[in-house]
């Protein structure tokens, strides 16, 4: 079967090519440009250019409109009266070949005096045979410059419209979120709410739900691609990342992706607790954002054609990190893979207590030195590269700036991380380390209960599944029983243990308050040892201004506050399942516990809307002689599977 170019061929088994297409095919790539536009085609993508600001004012695929030109493809930064869009840049040519096109548009901060003291440099890349524009941006902060801050910094791709619809109407983020969305007119017709970013929809497909653009947020590590796409039309859109070095604070940082027919990548990630930029006055400072590519790709499939471009765009993440660093690209800011190193090795876990665990599918990175600039969960001016190990624990980490890093390891069913210093990168090498091994340190020599299962989210827990859905918090009262009671080796952590604890909202007439809500958690102890200590391991997925105390076997005064170590980021308004990681161990008498049942009484207070923990995971280790097998750890249920109700209140 013959594909046309720019086509999806459903039927080929061909890999996909790095920028789409076929590459090095079609015609000849060509440049027009004057002081109001540039204009770059290949005979499959046609984008216009606007000089002065870096704007994509047209983007066409095989002659359809890619963008809404009304509202075109922008760069931007922060928000309020700190908002700000480059502008008054001065337009270079670096690349005009037959083969490739490559422009700038570059803003000077001393030109003018901008609100953020950064030059800003947007670059857009067509070449033959593409299906997208590749584009990237480079932050440049000379000495002379005073200090400089921005957190929220991104790239804004909205969609075209009719006065009803739009042209693509279907949403693809990962395997829990994708779906048809509303219209151009149920968006009209929506009512909005308390939250100036949710609305609430009268018609159309979603007609009695609510959205929002929080609704979408995800982790771009994980879901490498994001976007819209057509059963109708046949076409999609796209953001596709082939690496991630240029991103801050991890790979479990999540942010926002897509809402009303737009896409938009957070190059800052500046929701859910992030570092932000801070560069001080003297200080000479530059990075590059990007390359990644704006994705176009259509389909000749008859139906489920969304699905099918979907697949694709998933398949086009392959082929942009195995062509990943872009030898087209020379630019001393994308060192060519020559001027990188490997990092390689085998991560082997050791848990005592928990000898299933081992490095299989750790994910691994480096990133600044500790004593540079702090916990990798908050890290933005640098770069920061992360591979998951295989099966056996192996890694290999390509492509990286040499210099100086700190290898970080963690993994799903283990507390805390590993961190290794000083492992240097040199380019053209690779830095073997051999065999790493984590012992995982317990301060007690058993666990008596576990609630959860360690992996930086509260993903397994009640509402692991639709914890999306805006103003889920107002069904707690109604839902779930107060004081929340979970029985360790008879309940289930997706049925009987929520997302999120925060204070219980109860609505009489027009009016909602926020009391407080208890969770005790009852299990058996048959045996104590005579003395030393008990342990309380408390592992936050999130935790918002939380005001959580521990009360022991239904005692009137509290045992402890908990306070998690990380704090902020709004996930629960924000319709996150984590925000940023932190951990809590507390020290217990075991005087204080008793042979038989036992309570612990987790007790969040206060009355603000927003407050809350996610739990990760919680854990109670005994010094000594280990309670019988059967009440150590309880059963969990399937994620992704809607638990049945919780039984009704005593």
């Amino acid at each position: 079967m013959a594909c046309g170019l720019a086509i999806l061929c459903l039927a080929s088994a061909r890999a996909n090519d790095p920028g789409g297409g076929a590459a090095g095919a079609g015609p000849n790539v060509t440049l027009a440009f004057n002081s109001t536009a540039a204009t770059l085609d290949n005979g499959v993508i046609n984008a216009t250019i606007d000089p002065a600001s870096g704007r994509v004012t047209s983007y066409k695929f095989n002659g359809n409109q890619m963008v809404d030109p009304a509202n075109p493809i922008y760069y931007s930064m922060d928000g309020g009266p700190s908002y700000e869009q480059p502008s008054r840049c001065v337009f270079s040519v670096f690349t005009n070949t037959a083969d490739m096109v490559e422009i700038s548009c570059k803003r000077t901060w001393k030109a003018a005096g901008f609100k953020h003291v950064f030059d800003i440099e947007l670059h857009w890349v067509l070449r033959r045979g593409d299906t997208g524009l590749y584009a990237f941006a480079i932050l440049d902060h000379p000495a002379d410059y005073p200090a400089a801050t921005v957190g929220e910094w991104r790239i804004v791709w909205k969609l075209p419209h009719t006065a009803t619809t739009y042209a693509f109407e279907r949403a693809y983020v990962d395997e829990l979120r994708n779906w048809e969305m509303p219209s151009y007119y149920d968006y009209r017709q929506a009512s909005r709410t308390s939250i100036a970013e949710i609305v609430k929809l009268n018609t159309g497909v979603r007609a009695g739900r609510y959205d929002g653009k929080y609704s979408y947020a995800a982790r771009y590590f994980d879901i490498g691609t994001w976007g819209h796409a057509s059963d109708i039309a046949k076409k999609g859109v796209w953001f596709v990342l082939g690496g991630h070095d240029y991103f801050n604070d991890g790979p479990t940082k999540q942010d926002l992706t897509l809402s009303e027919s737009y896409i938009l990548m957070h190059f800052g990630r500046n929701h859910y607790n992030a570092s932000g930029i801070s560069v001080a006055a003297g200080e000479s400072w530059r990075k590059m954002f990007g390359p990644f590519l704006l994705y176009c790709n259509g389909t000749t499939a008859t139906t489920n054609a969304g699905d099918a471009l979907w697949a694709d765009a998933k398949a086009q993440v392959a082929a942009e990190k195995a062509a990943w660093p872009y030898s087209w690209l020379v630019n001393a800011d994308h060192p060519a893979a020559a001027g990188r190193g490997t990092v390689s090795g085998r991560l082997v876990i050791n848990d005592p207590l928990k000898l299933s665990v081992s490095g299989a599918g750790a994910r691994v990175g480096l990133a600044a030195p500790e004593d540079v600039a702090g916990n990798w969960q908050f890290q933005s001016k640098g770069y920061q590269y992360w591979t998951v190990a295989d099966a056996s624990g192996n890694f290999t980490i390509p492509a990286v700036r040499p210099g100086s890093y700190t290898l970080y390891a963690y993994n799903d069913g283990v507390v805390g991380e590993y961190s290794k210093t000083a492992v240097s990168v040199t380019a053209g090498a690779t830095n073997a380390q051999g065999t790493l091994t984590w012992t995982v340190a317990h301060p007690g020599a058993s666990i008596a209960w576990e609630i959860g299962t360690p992996d930086r989210t509260a993903r397994e827990f009640r509402h692991g599944n639709d914890y999306f859905e805006p103003f889920l918090w107002n069904s707690f009262a109604a839902e779930l029983p107060s004081p929340l009671v979970y029985i360790v080796g008879a309940s289930a952590p997706g049925r009987d243990w929520n997302y999120v604890h925060t204070s219980l909202p109860v609505t009489a007439g027009a009016a909602t308050t926020y009391v407080a809500w208890d969770w005790k958690v009852n299990f058996e102890l048959p045996a104590l040892p005579v003395s030393g200590n008990a342990t309380l391991t408390v592992a936050f997925a999130s935790a918002h201004y939380a005001r959580l105390w521990l009360y022991l076997n239904n005692e009137s005064k509290a045992f402890a506050r908990l306070s998690p170590p990380v704090n902020g980021g709004n996930a629960l308004l924000r319709q996150g399942i984590h925000a940023k990681y932190s951990t809590l161990d507390v020290t217990i008498p075991v005087s204080r516990l008793k042979l038989g049942p036992n309570t612990f009484t987790f007790h969040f207070g206060g009355s603000a809307q927003a407050s809350h923990v996610m739990y990760d995971y919680l854990r109670l280790e005994l010094p000594a002689m280990p309670p019988p097998a059967g009440n150590r750890t309880s059963a969990t249920s399937p994620v992704g599977v809607r638990p049945p109700s919780p039984k009704p209140r005593a």
